[in-house]
């Protein structure tokens, strides 16, 4: 166990850590290291609000999985399903933030989204290639590999001929997961993948690099105290110059029970996610914090956008079997994303690339996909003229579970892409919200649901698009990846926080030690699932901190994951 008791929270540190999400947890492990080898006895602390979720202790089943979910009567649960009118937003609680829960896609954007809508320090460095360094950094310690190249998944093949027939080639991701197994210098005990498909409701396994197996092991080695069931409410300034952080500690085991108190710091490092770290700041300027007037502004889901081919006439072995064995165990699901593609439209620039991707279904969703999709099948596509084998396919799902049935011939696409990012969060009350009214109508959308459409049609099967998207429902979206809300820019004008991560006052100037390191510094849509920007982010910002500290650079002969 990383956590310490959050009773055992002191009133003071030097340092105070946000979150522990990719800006949080890599903030706190090189800022633990370098505090350790200079000697200099700086109390850091990461402040996560939501649980310790050791491996093991995933769920594995529907119910259970109900179980975790984040509601105001389970706050500290481990999945949160935000719903708003325009876009809805699923996000991870736990430390290790959404690492938790996402499908471990390492992944670098095209080059052209960093020429421009960044400050341009950042944007110099893009172009002549220093910051690949920190995207190197971060590849190293997520123990990236392109796991599923020599797995031979069926779906791999199945989504291969599908994106031929959208006019692209699938290529093998990259993927933070390990391949082989042994224990880590901090610590961890990493297990080879098993191709169980569990990644997005969490890995019990030990093969998913998530930041509870790296980063922060790392941070907890070099002394960074961790506590749990701890949320931030608002950041105001104190009269000897140091920061009065109200936070909200809940009681375990269930948080039902809580109490607010204030703490302070020297240094604060917001890394709450993007509507986290916006809801921070919202209502830390509600409390008088001098901020930028853009704070909550360009809102992006990143193009975000699912879709299924269901019931094809190839067998794609999508359902995962988690910690089951016997016949459901002889799917191999693989990860929850293999392989992908980079597809151009007719759209003009950026808007029109997007990133399509596989995706298998983790056990604890398996049977609520089968049943669910085979009663919906009348409804969804009463027209289509169908041969036995489809209706056999169907049957077997509608009565039981079966490899054979019409699930176990579904392929899921995931989509992201380049919308035009300029949502807004704002507070009802002290919750932050999106308001981005018809976002679902831009012309990405209905293109990327026409490509996919096509490129589905060889394989049979019915073609089925973002639930969520559908005109009933006012053409909504749902977005795995939120992004911005405290944008970095080059002046307070066009953004929130600096090239560095300082946060801006009104007047332009920065806060002294006041920052923001994580998604919602991205200032545009990646177009790529996210990370990994975030992780080349908060690694740069890394540096500059410790030079504000007056600790050592970044050692790149001793500061590794094995």
């Amino acid at each position: 166990m990383l956590a310490t008791d959050n009773r055992a929270l002191a009133a003071d540190y030097d340092v105070l850590i946000v979150g522990s999400g990719y800006g949080g947890a890599i903030t706190a492990a090189r800022l633990g290291y370098a505090n350790r080898m200079a000697g200099r006895g700086l109390r850091i602390a990461v402040l996560e609000r939501g649980d310790e979720h050791p491996t093991g202790s995933f769920p594995d089943r529907e119910a259970e999985m109900f179980c975790k979910v984040r509601n105001s009567y389970n706050p500290l649960g481990l999945y949160e399903y935000l719903h708003f009118r325009d876009i809805d937003v699923i996000q991870g609680c736990g430390l290790g933030g959404s690492s938790l829960i996402n499908a471990n896609v390492a992944i670098e954007p095209e080059a052209e989204v960093l020429r421009s809508g960044w400050p341009r320090p950042l944007m110099d460095e893009a172009a002549d290639g220093r910051l690949a360094r920190y995207y190197h950094r971060a590849f190293d310690m997520l123990d990236v590999v392109p796991f599923a190249e020599k797995q031979g998944l069926r779906k791999v093949g199945v989504f291969s001929e599908a994106i031929r027939g959208a006019g692209g080639r699938a290529e093998a991701m990259r993927l933070a997961v390990s391949d082989r197994e042994r224990v880590t210098r901090y610590g961890a005990h990493r297990r080879p993948c098993i191709n169980c498909g569990g990644c997005v409701t969490g890995c019990n396994v030990g093969a998913k690099s998530t930041l509870a197996q790296n980063y922060l092991p790392m941070a907890h080695h070099y002394g960074v105290e961790m506590f749990p069931g701890i949320e931030v409410l608002t950041v105001g300034e104190g009269a000897d110059g140091r920061y009065r952080v109200l936070v909200r500690r809940y009681h375990r085991p269930d948080g039902m029970q809580w109490q607010e108190q204030v703490v302070t710091a020297r240094m604060v490092v917001v890394a709450a996610g993007s509507l986290g770290s916006s809801g921070i700041l919202l209502r830390s300027r509600a409390a008088g914090l001098s901020l930028s007037p853009r704070v909550g502004h360009s809102f992006s889901g990143n193009g975000d956008f699912i879709a299924l081919a269901y019931n094809t006439d190839q067998t794609t072995d999508i359902l995962g079997f988690g910690g089951d064995v016997g016949p459901r165990a002889e799917v191999r699901a693989g990860p929850t994303i293999t392989f992908g593609a980079r597809l151009t439209t007719r759209l003009p620039g950026l808007r029109g690339h997007f990133l399509v991707e596989d995706l298998s279904c983790p056990r604890a969703l398996a049977d609520l996909l089968r049943c669910g999709l085979s009663a919906l099948t009348p409804v969804l596509d009463p027209l289509r003229a169908r041969g036995w084998d489809d209706v056999t396919r169907w049957r077997r799902d509608l009565l039981m579970w079966d490899s054979r049935g019409a699930a176990n011939h579904t392929l899921g696409f995931l989509i992201m892409g380049h919308d035009a990012a300029d949502g807004r969060i704002v507070l009802e009350g002290e919750r932050p919200t999106i308001q981005w009214p018809d976002v679902g109508s831009d012309e990405i959308y209905r293109v990327i649901n026409q490509v996919l459409r096509d490129g589905s049609q060889p394989l049979g099967g019915v073609y089925i698009e973002n639930p969520r998207w559908h005109r009933a429902l006012g053409r909504g979206l749902i977005t795995a990846h939120p992004l911005g809300g405290c944008a970095a820019a080059d002046d307070v004008a066009g953004g929130v926080v600096d090239h560095r991560g300082r946060v801006f006052r009104d007047d332009g100037r920065v806060h002294d030690n006041l920052f923001v390191v994580d998604g919602s510094v991205i200032p545009r849509a990646l177009g790529v699932n996210p990370f990994m920007t975030i992780s080349a982010f908060a690694e740069r910002s890394a540096e500059y901190l410790r030079r504000d500290l007056g600790l050592p650079p970044y050692d790149e002969n001793d500061e590794r994951y094995d």
